[in-house]
Order: structure tokens, then sequence, then C-alpha cells
């Protein structure tokens, strides 16, 4: 016997799965990046980065697309592996690119505002900056696979 599959988009469903994978390994990532550097590297000085920068991206990226398979294949959705897979090949270029654009803004405003203003801004606005971004590439994502509309089915 095969379960129905659920009429709906799954938009939702997958911006929810993703937001919440990618928050909660993103930030475990870099927990363990930063128990890392404390228990092997002692003594690290800049190189005392590396590892939770890696565990926060890794943790972003494997989060993010196990939260939407997870939240799409639970309610049951259509084109649930198309969507995971495009959203693995976008997570990675959008965490550059939202990199890329974070550095660019924290220069601008490093010449209008004083060091202790810009880490309370940086710590304010790099939240809610990385959970749009997610958002934006689980919508993204399952907006380019086309799930078909209830309505008009054979259309895609």
């Amino acid at each position: 016997m095969q379960l129905s599959r659920n009429k709906k988009t799954g938009y939702l469903t997958a911006i929810i799965g993703s937001l919440i994978g990618a928050v909660s390994l993103l930030y475990l990532g870099g927990y363990l990046g930063r128990i890392y550097v404390i228990t092997f590297m002692p003594n690290a000085e800049l190189e005392g980065l590396i590892p939770p920068a890696i565990g926060q991206f890794i943790g972003w990226w494997i989060g993010e697309v196990f939260g939407c398979w997870l939240a799409l294949r639970w309610q049951n959705h259509r084109r649930v592996s198309k969507t995971v897979r495009l959203l693995g090949i976008l997570t990675p270029l959008g965490i550059i690119l939202w990199l890329v654009a974070f550095i660019f803004a924290s220069q601008l405003l490093n010449r209008h505002f004083s060091d202790l203003e810009i880490v309370q801004l940086q710590n304010q606005i790099r939240p809610i900056s990385v959970g749009l971004w997610i958002i934006a590439l689980a919508w993204l994502a399952r907006f380019l696979t086309k799930p078909l509309s209830p309505h008009n089915p054979e259309l895609f």
C-alpha cells in the first residue's frame, strides 16, 4: 500500500525544515569546532578560527539539506529528492555569497561606526541575515524544482 502524496506545494515545509536544521547544526558545528581548538590547539592564534568556521560551514550545509529533506519527507510532499539535491548544490554557493556580502557590509559600516558599535551591530545583523538567507535558499530550491500544482498537474 502506498501513501498518497501531499498535493500542496511544500514551500513552507521546506523553509521551516531548512531553518530548523541549519540553525541547530550551524551552532553545533561552531561549538564543536571551538571545543576542538580548546582541546587540540591550546596555543593557537589566528589558525584557531579555522575549525569553528569549517564546523559552521558544514553544519549549515548539512543541517539545511537534512532539515529540508526530513520535513518534506515527513509531510509526504512530491519532488523531495529533486529539491534536496538542488538545495545541496545551492547551499555552499549561497554560504559563500552570504559571507562576501556580510564582509562587504561590515566594511561599509566600519567607516561610520566605532569598534564597539560594529560588534554590537554584527551580533544583531548576523543571525537575522543568516536566517533570511536560509529561507531564501530553501524557497529558491523548492521553486526551481517546480512542484506540481494541485489545480493544474499537467502544466509541469
